[in-house]
């Protein structure tokens, strides 16, 4: 799950079961990637940081290689 959709500063991804090594990759609309981060754990919470207004795309890829992609939107 990620909250909230659409965002200003933060958004959180809660995840059902305990991540491990989980590859997460934020991707601008034109597929440049903006920023990739190896997660272990539950939650994780992504700042706006330099990121402009607009749709992102959140690939989430585990330890056994399922990739998952989701809208990601910055007010």
């Amino acid at each position: 799950i990620v909250y909230p959709n659409p965002f200003n500063t933060q958004a959180t991804i809660s995840f059902s079961d305990h991540q491990k090594n989980t590859i997460i990759a934020i991707n601008d609309f034109l597929g440049r990637e903006v920023q990739t981060m190896n997660f272990t754990g539950i939650e994780l919470t992504i700042n706006r940081k330099e990121m402009r207004s607009g749709l992102y795309f959140l690939t989430i890829t585990d330890v056994n290689n399922h990739t998952e992609i989701r809208k990601l939107i910055i007010q």
